[in-house]
């Protein structure tokens, strides 16, 4: 799986995202930086508490794709929110996608606010970040 960390929903916090490594559909998700009753920022080390809200659960490209989904934030709009950045992974083509956080959520796969094909022709996928 591909992995990356910031902050979509504005609390402040980074939400950690994930997104589906080569044999996988290009599954997003992304749970929340709040653990817990406490607000506690993700920094690697062990929580006792429960596992964080989901905050985003959708498919960047087709779902019958086996071959991941590579995922990083950027700024993109500069409205204090992460925006989620995703290149298609292995066999997929080699389309990036970018989507607003404040369009990230857990009703569906949130409208695309960019995309292109960095490399046409190419079929290896796309590395992002």
């Amino acid at each position: 799986m591909f992995v990356a960390a910031g902050d979509l929903d504005g609390d402040g916090l980074a939400e950690i995202i994930a997104g589906g490594g080569p044999g996988g559909a290009p599954r997003v998700y992304a749970l929340s930086g709040m653990i817990g009753d406490t607000r506690t920022v993700i920094s690697g080390e062990a929580s006792s508490g429960p596992p964080g809200t989901v905050v985003a659960n959708f498919f960047a490209g087709d779902p019958n794709s086996r071959g991941g989904v590579r995922v990083s934030v950027k700024s993109l709009d500069g409205d204090g929110r992460a925006d989620l950045v995703v290149g298609a992974g292995s066999g997929a083509g080699s389309r990036v996608t970018a989507y607003l956080g404040k369009n990230v959520s857990v009703d569906g796969t949130p409208p695309e606010q960019v995309a292109f094909d960095a490399y046409p022709g190419f079929a290896g996928g796309v590395f992002v970040g």
